[in-house]
């Protein structure tokens, strides 16, 4: 990580910093003037001439909200809150109905205690002016960014350079806010898998009605798979962060290793049966794509996500042109492998390497359109696996019924679309139609198990784009 690119910002000079330290004061004695009660005032401890950049607002925020959290979590009234955001550091004001040596005590352990805590400068001032030291708490006093000794020895020798702190500051900021990206992203990933198969009805795949054409398997094997690859999908967000120095062409051998680890630990978790194979494929490169996106400092957009996974994927099809098999070697293939030879179906593996087209030009378009129509995110979704199904070549579904008659269920989940993709919400046609065609696949022990992965990697990218997972799917 090149910590001086995470700096940037206007850089103020020490006349506006003295002017600010003032306008603080002042700002202060009024609030506590006039709402008569203890003031928390909150700024960050950031060396150098820049005080606001992109790392620090988020620092910023991040405590604000914890600040906020604390009170609520302990019963303390917030009266009023005031919040400055200029080029000088932002800070905030809040007014608080408690006893400022309590209020003291419990915002010194989010300092002690947080990722970010050491960033926190929190002062509890009480009506008389005066503000609640540590050491009236016996709390230990702040210790330094960088050797642990006591801050105020280091800053009145000054022991270490302002680069050394500002280093340090941004390494302190960049590990708690990538780590937070990794978690929430992998955690909107398994949710998505499970909006997935709560979807209902889905022809021939495990929903809320039943077992599909799946004679093994049930909706909670894929809740406790889905759980099981939570860790993978986090180090495949953070691999992607962590390799933001390379290019994407250089990623997909380093993230192999974390896919079959992700696969033994589905298997373990589902007592070996194969419910994600094709998601932690899928839904891995999405994963690490948007973490390289990340780690290159650029929020994703369905062009930028999908130009990145295609490079990630780029020799995934190279691979598969260079396959050459019979016999006994044949038969230790894959079922996307065989199918290739035996048809060239590229599968889920073309997708990638082409940047999953079908996902961004059709299906996660098809299924905004129809949540902003009025569609549930259940009614959404299984209208847009007929548009996925009828535009892709289904290696599992090819798999299960042969080439013929999964391109007989292809042509008919088109006829579908086309049919309802006007529909009103909550038309029972559309579910009818579905519920028909669930029991002609289950009879032909048919189930498109790519489809549903393209399935949940659309309310994946639906998720992360609107920043809200609902509570329920209906």
């Amino acid at each position: 990580m090149k910590w001086r690119s995470l700096i940037q910002g206007e850089e103020v000079a020490l006349p506006a910093m003295l002017d600010a330290r003032e306008r603080r004061a002042y700002i202060q004695m009024r609030l506590i003037e006039e709402y008569k009660t203890a003031l928390v005032s909150f700024t960050l401890n950031i060396a150098g001439p820049i005080k606001v950049f992109g790392l620090s607002r988020s620092a910023f925020e991040e405590g604000l909200q914890l600040i906020r959290i604390r009170c609520r979590e302990y019963g303390i009234p917030i009266v009023h809150e005031y919040v400055l955001r200029e080029n000088t550091g932002w800070e905030a004001f809040l007014s608080v109905d408690a006893g400022p040596e309590f209020v003291k005590r419990i915002l010194t352990d989010l300092e002690d205690e947080h990722s970010l805590g050491r960033l926190f400068d929190i002062d509890i001032i009480r009506r008389d002016l005066s503000k609640v030291s540590r050491k009236e708490l016996g709390r230990q006093e702040r210790r330094c960014l960088i050797c642990g000794g006591p801050a105020f020895v280091c800053a009145g020798r000054r022991l270490h350079t302002v680069e050394a702190l500002q280093e340090r500051t941004v390494q302190i900021m960049w590990d708690y806010f990538a780590f937070r990206y990794a978690d929430d992203t992998a955690m909107t990933a398994c949710r998505a898998l499970l909006y997935e198969v709560m979807a209902t009805p889905k022809p021939g795949l495990v929903d809320r009605a039943g077992t599909g054409a799946h004679e093994d398997m049930d909706i909670f094997t894929f809740e406790t798979s889905a759980l099981a690859l939570l860790p993978y999908f986090r180090r495949f967000v953070s691999y992607g962060i962590e390799k933001a120095h390379l290019e994407p062409e250089a990623l997909l051998a380093g993230i192999r290793s974390v896919g079959r680890e992700a696969d033994l630990a589905m298997l373990r978790a589902t007592g070996g049966i194969n419910t994600h194979k094709g998601a932690i494929f899928s839904v891995g490169i999405l994963c690490v794509a948007l973490g390289w996106l990340y780690g290159t400092g650029r929020p994703w957009e369905a062009e930028s996500l999908s130009d990145t996974a295609r490079r990630i994927a780029c020799d995934v099809m190279r691979e598969l042109r260079g396959l050459s098999a019979s016999g006994e070697e044949k038969r230790r293939l894959t079922h996307g492998e065989r199918l290739y030879l035996e048809h060239g179906t590229g599968g889920i593996r073309l997708e990638a390497a082409r940047g999953f087209p079908t996902l961004f030009e059709s299906a996660l378009p098809a299924l905004e359109d129809l949540l902003g129509r009025g569609f549930s995110l259940n009614d959404a979704g299984i209208l847009t696996l007929m548009k996925i199904l009828a535009e892709t070549e289904d290696t599992s579904l090819i798999s299960r019924c042969g080439y013929d008659r999964a391109g007989y269920y292809r042509e008919k989940a088109g006829r579908l679309w086309e049919t309802f993709k006007d529909a009103q919400p909550g038309d029972p046609a559309y579910l009818e139609a579905l519920e028909e065609m669930d029991r002609e696949m289950v009879r032909d022990h048919a189930s498109p198990g790519g489809s549903a992965d393209l399935l949940a990697m659309t309310y994946f990218l639906h998720f992360l784009r609107t920043g809200q997972v609902p509570s329920r799917i209906s």
